[in-house]
């Protein structure tokens, strides 16, 4: 069971990564970025001298290893998924060099009995050789075992946020869309980026899991939806969030819906049958 004051005081030590314009270049063929190989906008990303680097990059960079595996945590980490993901991108990635992730735990919400918790870690990541704040990732994890533990009283609520809209409930059209293909090899492709998870590229694994076959990663997901948002927009984005709602399958085809609202944009991504893969996303354009 989890330790409230064990897990928000958890201390982590400084993650360092060193990365090349090849890394970036990887990192975008792992979001199925050049696809149409005849694509301008997209070449910029994996064949430019030098290359653009895809903002959403930030979300693979000195990230922590399988921290909640520690039996201290008291977490499960059979039973732990990815659930809402937040980038708010500062400055510009360098095109290479050397960062820093500094990461905190900053809120442990129960649920309640046979709900769940929510651990919330955000990374602040900055250049290591200048000290240059270029990005913080905040990423909400669900452990479904762990509900129950604040019986005490203490945990976290999550924040309160005003009521986004859905103008996809009652039918009003996107202001943009947007069809985003993935690729049958694409999860073995994202996972150089640093994502080793078998349940992405294990056909046993997956199975064990309930899956058909290998799944996606959801921060790919996440990623291609970050690519195409600053597309339509034609910015890039400064804040950028989303819910992993369903597992996506290497192959698939996705759609990108999107609406202006008030200075943001809210948007969600579906599958060919229409269900929803992202949920409750919204973003902000610079």
């Amino acid at each position: 069971m989890i330790d409230y004051d064990k897990l928000k005081n958890w201390k982590f030590e400084p993650v360092y990564q060193t990365y090349s314009r090849r890394d970036a270049i990887i990192y975008a063929l792992g979001l199925n970025i050049g696809h149409d190989p005849l694509d301008a906008y997209d070449l910029r990303y994996v064949a430019g001298e030098p290359p653009m680097v895809e903002p959403m990059m930030a979300m693979t960079l000195a990230r922590l290893g399988p921290w909640m595996r520690h039996p201290e945590t008291g977490i499960d980490y059979r039973r732990i998924v990815v659930g809402e993901v937040t980038l708010r991108s500062i400055a510009p990635l360098p095109i290479e060099g050397r960062v820093r992730g500094d990461h905190r735990v900053v809120r442990v919400t129960d649920k309640g009995e046979g709900r769940g918790a929510l651990v919330t870690v955000l990374r602040e990541l900055r250049d290591d050789e200048t000290g240059e704040l270029l990005a913080e990732y905040e990423q909400v994890t669900f452990c479904r075992a762990e509900g129950g533990f604040a019986r005490d009283g203490r945990h976290d609520p999550q924040p309160s946020e005003p009521a986004l809209p859905k103008p996809w409930l009652d039918g009003t059209r996107p202001d943009w869309a947007a069809e985003v293909p993935t690729s049958p090899s694409q999860a073995l492709i994202y996972r150089l980026s640093g994502d080793y998870n078998p349940l992405h590229s294990d056909p046993e694994t997956a199975r064990k899991a309930g899956f058909e076959r290998p799944i996606l990663h959801g921060l790919a997901t996440m990623g291609m939806a970050g690519h195409a948002l600053a597309r339509l927009a034609d910015a890039p984005l400064e804040m950028v969030r989303g819910r992993l709602s369903a597992p996506v399958f290497p192959g698939d085809r996705l759609r990108l819906e999107a609406w202006r609202a008030d200075g943001l944009v809210v948007f969600h991504m579906l599958n060919a049958e229409g269900r929803e893969v992202l949920s409750n996303g919204v973003c902000k354009p610079k």
